[in-house]
């Protein structure tokens, strides 16, 4: 979780920690998924997730082993990742984003991203969204990647995208 504040006044961090627990809950499920995103078909073990996650954030966002391997199961059994013990030196246990895990991690993406972007001018936060490698689905925010063909519909809610693709002179599948 984001390093607590030592020294901070107790009735301020009483109140605080209440609303800091329901952020970082669906956070780090969401920074795990990203994390096993980005090393694609290679996987990542346990202990790897945790230094990635250290250095991705520069150290202010930290997940306990206790609190990552409940959330590696939890994802496992709802189908959103998969893990293949391997023996590289010793047996370790490697985790695989699903394909529809990515699915659901691509919509969250797109949810988080363009929350944050609706939300960044009442925290004076300047967001820029790489909107020449995404295009966000206008009903549901759900990220598509921009390849060289794009798909006509949204895969998460079935909007047709058809006008957001032709605006960037993009083509569609």
């Amino acid at each position: 979780m984001i390093k607590k504040i030592k020294g901070m006044d107790p009735n301020l961090k009483f109140y605080t920690s209440k609303i800091e627990s329901e952020i970082n809950r669906g956070i780090s499920k969401l920074c795990i998924l990203a994390i096993i995103n980005q090393n694609g078909d290679k996987g990542i073990h346990g202990y790897q997730i945790l230094k990635e996650l250290q250095k991705e954030t520069g150290d202010a966002f930290v997940i306990e082993e206790g609190t990552l391997y409940p959330i590696l199961r939890k994802l496992e059994e709802e189908g959103m990742i998969r893990s293949q013990r391997e023996e590289i030196g010793r047996k370790k246990k490697f985790y695989y984003m699903t394909t529809y895990g990515k699915k659901v991690f691509n919509y969250l993406e797109g949810f988080l991203s363009k929350l944050i972007e609706a939300i960044a001018p009442l925290f004076d936060i300047k967001v820029k969204l790489k909107i020449e490698k995404y295009i966000f689905c206008p009903m549901c925010a759900n990220k598509i990647e921009v390849k060289d063909v794009i798909p006509k519909f949204c895969d998460v809610c079935g909007y047709n995208i058809e006008n957001e693709i032709r605006k960037r002179g993009l083509k569609i599948e």
